[in-house]
């Protein structure tokens, strides 16, 4: 069919119209390249749930305790001064003027930075390996079963970690090692007040000891936090529960303030000594020992500090728990070849199933350059090249890079000085 014009023309013919624009293809989207998927946690890096459970005894008596016990130090007109004058000594790396000083200024030392890493080193010894202290429900036994890893010798090895809080270990000397010193206090001798009042009878031929050392352990924050966890376990299990042996090594003489601090915990937790023993060695962690044999009958309060024979107090209380707390850095600083002797000494004389525990700031001054090419490298990638691996005796439990310990609020508000927050790594080893 045609059409024309109204007028009777010829009929019309449509043109098709010039395109005046670019025509738009519609083509299928382009198919996303998928993304290779994030590798799972392994359950050794899975981070440690929080703490849902108030601690028994709580933050607020732990600090408590701590604040009589250093009274006379924290309400000192000069507590501010030391405790700026350390910062800037730790600041300039001039560790052993801080940890060898005098007791004024370790004492000040104690009151600045024990509070706050005793919580924490609770905080994260709890969470790891409770059943050191009775708790059958710890979140390390629960990894072990998932891991399947072996942990029937745990209940003939000694016992547990120690907090190694801030303190450092190092020295040049030479001399000699200090044997150890058992911290008096009051002692089995004590009144019947002074004992547990709901212990019951006492369990040291039944029930086994558990032996933790602490390295680096002097300033008390590992003590401290260790007689919390057992304070802990004596109230829920009065009549059935372990005891305990706690030994800290460390450079500086500790003795003033480790007395002070086992004297607090039997008075207040009634930890006496059939219950916690607590003994303490000042020595240098990184001194050889000489050729001549270390006296038993040298004074540990020696003004310097000689080596530890620490072969020597791995065998005779093998330590189910030992813990280097906020002290692998410093140790790396004064020697590498020292830190790895030590480690050496652990590793050849610890039984197997003895758990061992690192921790550390994450900040950057525990960075070290390795290598030709001058590349820094964290403190826990070289430990974990110096200690993961069965052919290296140690097999890694649980860890992380980088974990937050905060206070609570209010926690610590009434302290002289503010308690700051931490940021830490840690690592657990277990002796294969």
């Amino acid at each position: 069919m045609t059409f024309r014009s109204r007028s009777g023309g010829p009929a019309k013919r449509s043109k098709k119209g010039k395109q005046t624009h670019t025509r738009k293809l519609h083509h299928p989207p382009a198919a996303v390249p998928e993304q290779p998927l994030t590798p799972p946690l392994s359950p050794t890096s899975v981070p440690l749930p929080p703490h849902t459970e108030p601690f028994n005894p709580p933050d607020s008596e732990l600090l408590a305790l701590l604040h009589r016990t250093l009274h006379s130090t924290l309400s000192d007109d000069n507590f501010l001064i030391n405790v700026q004058r350390i910062k800037g000594l730790l600041r300039d790396k001039r560790w052993l003027e801080v940890f060898c000083g005098s007791e004024e200024v370790l004492e000040s030392y104690a009151g600045r930075w024990v509070p706050s890493r005793a919580l924490c080193f609770r905080e994260l010894i709890a969470g790891l390996v409770g059943e050191v202290f009775g708790d059958e429900s710890s979140s390390l036994e629960q990894g072990l079963e998932g891991l399947k890893l072996d942990k029937g010798e745990n209940d003939e090895e000694e016992d547990e970690d120690d907090d190694h809080s801030e303190d450092n270990n190092e020295d040049e000397d030479d001399q000699r090692s200090n044997p150890p010193i058992q911290l008096s206090g009051r002692g089995a001798e004590g009144s019947a007040e002074d004992t547990v009042t709901n212990a019951g009878p006492s369990t040291s031929q039944n029930q086994p000891t558990h032996h933790i050392l602490s390295l680096g352990g002097g300033a008390g924050s590992e003590l401290l936090a260790v007689s919390a966890l057992i304070r802990s376990t004596m109230i829920k299990r009065p009549h059935s529960h372990p005891d305990w042996s706690w030994t800290g090594i460390d450079i500086g003489d500790w003795h003033g303030v480790l007395q002070k601090l086992q004297d607090a915990v039997k008075v207040d937790w009634k930890l006496e000594k059939d219950i916690l023993d607590v003994d303490y060695i000042k020595g240098d962690l990184m001194a050889p020992l000489s050729s001549q044999s270390v006296s038993d009958d040298q004074s540990s309060t020696a003004t310097a500090a000689g080596p530890v024979d620490l072969n020597r107090i791995l065998v005779a209380k093998p330590p189910r728990f030992i813990t280097l707390l906020f002290t692998l850095t410093e140790l790396l600083s004064q020697s590498r070849p020292g830190t790895i002797s030590l480690f050496k000494t652990l590793t050849a004389n610890s039984k197997q199933g003895t758990l061992f525990l690192v921790a550390d700031s994450a900040s950057d001054i525990s960075e070290f350059t390795l290598g030709a090419e001058g590349r820094k490298w964290p403190v826990w990638m070289i430990v974990d090249a110096m200690l993961n691996g069965k052919a290296k005796g140690w097999e890694k439990v649980k860890g992380e890079d980088s974990r937050w310990f905060r206070l609570d609020d209010g926690v610590g508000a009434g302290w002289p000085c503010k308690l700051e927050n931490t940021r830490y790594w840690y690592r657990l080893y277990r002796r294969v």
